[in-house]
């Protein structure tokens, strides 16, 4: 009776240096999934405010153009809160003298409700009569 030299299969320590590799593997993969989530939770998040911001200057330039009946007029709010894609905003509006005559600086700075930071600041000049 003869026995066969040759062994098949995997030692031990081939096994767990291919879970090794395996598991640093995994770890870069969920490691970017994780940052692409993030990333598209924060352009999104910016997207959004910076929509507010240009609905708040609009109202602005509408207002300033007369294009608003003067009962509807709200250009005189400098601060407030919009829900806009599913989401509390607030919105604050600074208006400073710029050069020239007639000419101010519009800038719109919204946040998140619950939150501090500035999430989107957006300015234009306006010139009233």
């Amino acid at each position: 009776m003869r026995y066969s030299k040759r062994k098949s299969g995997f030692t031990l320590i081939e096994v767990v240096v291919a879970l090794g590799i395996l598991g640093l593997v995994l770890g870069g993969a969920i490691s970017t999934v994780h940052q692409y989530a993030d990333q598209r939770n924060h352009l999104s998040t910016k997207m959004f405010s910076s929509q507010v911001a240009w609905n708040i200057l609009l109202e602005q330039y509408r207002y300033s153009e007369g294009w608003v009946a003067s009962s509807k007029r709200a250009g005189k709010f400098k601060k407030g809160k919009q829900n806009q894609f599913g989401r509390d905003w607030n919105w604050e509006l600074d208006v400073k003298p710029a050069v020239g005559k007639d000419m101010y600086r519009y800038e719109a700075r919204v946040s998140a409700v619950g939150s501090d930071r500035i999430a989107s600041s957006l300015a234009i000049y306006i010139i009233e009569d």
